[in-house]
């Protein structure tokens, strides 16, 4: 398993290294020791004093305090030399330490210092001398902190105030309260404040508490709520419960020689929990249960009317089914909403580069004062100290309903986005009407997990090979043959188009599969890769999958019973795997494309009858044919690319799109073409989009000389358009014109 270790750790790293030193002669009691020297390095920045902290707090001292406090010195300037904020950075030295298993299990994904101080800094001007603030997770306190930073900044409000008065906490762990004091403590000498400041604050699990625990502390509730609460489905599988007891075990594996004693215990106090949480919270749920949904509806209800909010929490929120509810209590409770999307390639969580997530700002409103009419949406980055949000991009809420009806919120950058999306989906029909033509019947044929016991590895009279998601590209099936292994660490190979073929992993019996999916298995349908990400290369992968084979859960298929010909799967494919379909896919799509994502985007309405779908059905027939007729070839390929590029063209007029509209989508593609070689004098290649703009202008009847010389220069060069570069290695023997056919 690929780890990733955060840019706040490599910046803490040679703290680390003083602490650790320091440690070193200790036996026994090196976690509570280290917690001692943080505390002594907080007595350092704030100047209280340190024994006394100990004895209002009830802290044993493993060492004297001034042992402690001499010790301090080095972390203190070992500290100063990280450029960061020290209370921010003692938030980060005493959190508690949980290895990677349990922290995924857990959902527990500590706040990065930038994200802390760009949530306080996104509600700083409501941070006066009166208001009451919260995290009701707080772990070691970041946002708190950080929001107390910046409160205090600008000398107004005094930091021993601000602690007496304003802050409130709540954690289930003593030891993460534990920590929160000693990082806010850093931040004054007034041992009374924080005191009086410990007294607020609960030891609790805050979801399933009872409201008069709340009362007790705000009785109308409190003017701001921090939070980034647990990122964890309430529900255990198999892999997960493999993985916090210590095995090594791939997704995909088997799970021969692994111990799941304890499993079912285990499995049942999970669904205990979310029995609780569907009790407390039922509104607020459907499908699987997750903690950040229950977190957020909370920090909602503790918003006094007139407060607000700041949290940071999956991209879900603006993109699941589950999350229905919430958007809608969102938009309906707040006088103002803001949503600023992420992702973590400046490395701020322990997680994949690519995952994505939100910093949700609102303001409740009270009954006298008016919603906004619209959502604010930004996206921003991260360079190595902070975080720059991009230009705002208002959402009209009566214009996406219209075309969100879910209010699922599209990832528009600037209003050119917001302008071209909006173009595209009201001039073409939702196939979730169940009157539409378009209207879709999913089926996931096999589990791949729950289904495994009945995979054979070898072909077998009565069994049908099954179809894997890496198996499928736009256009083609078979594109990879099995080798050897396992789930991640299987061998594949790469086969060039023309000589896609069916070599799969595993074969199944016919009377392993459900009823649904037996009704499919002889007749020809549609099937797609839902594993999918915005910045991949392409997101949406379609290919045409004949009778006679069973695709795997990875790769749903699809029929249309209001036209079942198969004119409508050859037309649904050429439009789901052109780039302007493609574009409009990646607004609203994570790391799934599953049957909620892809039923909420519109298809062009056009008649199937018509010139351009005949065309288009043509197409998709051809290519299908093409990459299976066991020849491979130069020409062959460029003969794919023209094709490919013709329906991108009938597609995008049929969406209503310009050339400039195309222009403003491919900015969304930066790998296309990533391993053709480049004109001369140019960094990359361009042929794809070369390609694209000469069939466009030909199509339209305009010059297209500049286009069709780049596109000949690159042809010359050994370039090939709509050619994804995971499968350039497999075209070299041929791309200088050698047939291997």
């Amino acid at each position: 398993m690929k780890r990733f270790k955060t840019a706040e750790n490599s910046r803490l790293a040679c703290v680390d290294s003083v602490i650790g030193d320091l440690l070193q002669e200790q036996s026994s009691g090196r976690t509570e020791l280290r917690i001692q020297l943080l505390e002594a390095t907080a007595s350092c920045f704030g100047g209280f004093d340190l024994e006394a902290f100990q004895a209002a707090f009830g802290i044993c001292p493993i060492l004297k305090p001034t042992r402690l406090t001499m010790d301090a010195r080095a972390i203190v300037r070992a500290i100063l030399e990280t450029g960061i904020h020290p209370a921010l950075c003692l938030s980060a030295l005493a959190r508690e330490s949980f290895d990677d298993d349990y922290r995924r299990s857990h959902g527990i994904y500590h706040t990065d210092f930038r994200l802390a101080l760009h949530l306080a800094r996104s509600i700083e001007e409501k941070l006066a001398p009166q208001v009451t603030v919260i995290d009701p997770a707080c772990g070691s306190g970041m946002l708190l902190i950080a929001a107390s930073i910046v409160a205090c900044s600008t000398g107004q409000i005094p930091a021993r105030h601000w602690l007496r008065h304003n802050v409130y906490a709540a954690d289930l762990s003593p030891s993460a309260l534990r920590a929160t004091m000693l990082s806010l403590s850093s931040l004054t000498d007034d041992l009374e404040a924080l005191i009086y400041m410990r007294k607020k604050w609960k030891v609790q699990d805050s979801l399933l508490v009872s409201n008069s625990a709340w009362i007790d502390l705000a009785t109308d509730g409190f003017d701001i709520v921090v939070g980034n609460p647990p990122w964890e489905k309430v529900k255990l599988t198999r892999h997960e419960f493999i993985k916090a007891n210590g095995w090594d075990r791939h997704y995909g594996e088997g799970y021969e020689g692994l111990s799941l004693s304890g499993y079912e215990a285990a499995k049942q106090k999970r669904a205990q929990l979310a029995m609780q949480l569907s009790a407390q919270y039922s509104t607020s749920f459907s499908g699987d249960r997750d903690l950040y949904i229950a977190f957020t509806q909370l920090s909602l209800s503790l918003t006094r009317q007139g407060g607000s909010g700041a949290l940071l929490v999956p991209a879900g929120l603006i993109r699941s089914l589950n999350t229905r509810y919430l958007r809608e209590q969102l938009v309906a409770g707040s006088k103002s909403v803001s949503i600023t999307i992420m992702d973590n390639r400046a490395r701020h969580f322990s997680i994949d580069t690519r995952f994505k997530f939100l910093l949700v700002n609102y303001s409740k409103r009270s009954r006298s004062v008016p919603i906004d009419k619209s959502i604010s949406i930004v996206h921003a980055r991260t360079s190595n100290d902070v975080v720059v949000d991009g230009r705002a991009v208002e959402l009209p809420i009566i214009m996406l309903r219209k075309i969100r009806p879910d209010l699922t919120l599209p990832e528009v950058r600037t209003l050119n986005e917001w302008r071209l999306f909006k173009k595209m989906q009201l001039t073409a029909v939702p196939p979730s009407d169940e009157s539409s033509s378009w209207y879709p019947v999913f089926c996931r044929e096999v589990d791949m997990t729950h289904g495994r016991s009945s995979f054979v590895k070898s072909a077998k009279p009565g069994y049908f090979p099954v179809i894997e998601g890496r198996m499928v590209q736009p256009h083609r099936l078979g594109c990879k043959s099995y080798v050897s292994g396992e789930g991640r660490s299987a061998k594949w190979r790469n086969l060039p188009p023309g000589k896609s073929q069916i070599e799969p992993q595993f074969w199944i019996s016919l009377d392993d599969i459900s009823e649904q999916a037996l009704k499919r298995v002889g007749k020809m349908r549609a099937g797609f890769c839902d594993i999918t990400g915005q910045t991949n290369e392409r997101s949406m992968m379609a290919a045409l999958v004949k009778p006679n084979l069973v695709c795997g859960n990875k790769v749903p298929t699809i029929e249309f019973p209001n036209d079942p010909t198969q004119e409508r799967l050859f037309l649904w494919l050429s439009i789901v795997n052109s780039l302007p379909f493609d574009w409009l896919l990646r607004r609203v799509v994570t790391t799934t494309v599953n049957y909620f994502v892809l039923i909420s985007v519109r298809l062009p309405d056009l008649n199937i009858e018509s010139s351009s779908a005949r065309r288009l059905i043509a197409i998709a027939r051809e290519l299908s044919l093409l990459d299976a007729c066991n020849k491979a070839s130069f020409e062959l390929l460029w003969h794919i690319s023209n094709l490919r590029a013709e329906a991108d063209v009938l597609v995008a007029n049929a969406y209503g799109c310009v050339s400039s509209d195309l222009r403003l989508m491919l900015r969304d593609f930066p790998l296309l073409d990533r391993r053709q070689p480049a004109l001369v004098g140019e960094e990359k290649s361009t042929v794809t989009s070369d390609l694209l703009f000469h069939t466009w202008n030909r199509s339209i009847g305009e010059s297209s000389s500049h286009e069709e010389e780049r596109v000949s220069n690159a042809k010359a060069l050994g370039a090939i358009g709509y050619l994804s570069s995971e499968f350039v290695a497999s075209i070299l023997p041929f791309r200088d014109g050698i047939d291997e056919s």
